[in-house]
């Protein structure tokens, strides 16, 4: 686990919640592209829209993937200082 100073700690959850953030406007944007972009398509399987497959079970597993890539290379380990640290 990396040793923070307080400051480097605030610096870094931030820069965390700026990839997390990123990762959500991502996903939100590819969901409702796909919806917009494939609404008149003609094609289902099983009964259901192709807007359904690629939006509902497409984006799950890419959700799956953004989330794997944000916490293997975004994150990192590192104690946040306690009152008496600062």
């Amino acid at each position: 686990m990396e040793p923070l100073n307080y400051k480097e700690a605030v610096k870094r959850s931030h820069k965390e919640a700026l990839y997390t953030l990123i990762a959500a406007v991502f996903l939100c944007v590819f969901f409702w592209g796909i919806i917009f972009f494939t609404t008149d398509f003609e094609m289902a399987l099983w009964g259901l829209p192709l807007w359904f497959w690629l939006a509902c079970v497409g984006g799950y597993f890419l959700s799956v993937i953004v989330v794997w890539l944000l916490v293997k290379f975004g994150f990192k380990n590192f104690r946040f200082p306690d009152e008496e640290d600062r």
